[in-house]
């Protein structure tokens, strides 16, 4: 194999390392959900309104990962799977938009 070659093996590999590094790690319990928007504050009414006592309810103590909104119920690899099909779709539309870029000029 000549030199060339070698080089364009070795980066291909370290890219499929640092491909399956990130999928392993977007994979990892580390999920930023969507935090719902809280309303503003109203301004206080000008007369003062007389307020009962109200008991607060206890909350459930929750663990992080409930917190943060992870999936408890789905398997890892049913996980990495939704993942790895979400990468996949999101590449392969770029790609069709890339290509479509580069003949819109052919067709002018």
């Amino acid at each position: 194999m000549s030199r060339f070659g070698k080089k364009m093996l070795t980066v291909i590999v370290l890219m499929l390392l640092g491909v399956l590094l990130g999928m392993q790690l977007a994979g990892s319990n580390f999920q930023v959900g969507n935090i719902p928007e809280v309303p503003a504050a109203e301004s206080e009414p000008a007369v003062p309104v007389q307020q009962e006592e109200k008991e607060t309810p206890i909350v459930p103590v929750q663990t992080p990962s409930q917190v943060l909104g992870a999936e408890q119920n789905k398997a890892p690899v049913d996980v990495l799977a939704d993942k790895t099909a979400g990468l996949l779709q999101n590449l392969s539309h770029n790609g069709i938009k890339w290509v479509v870029s580069l003949f819109s000029g052919v067709a002018e």
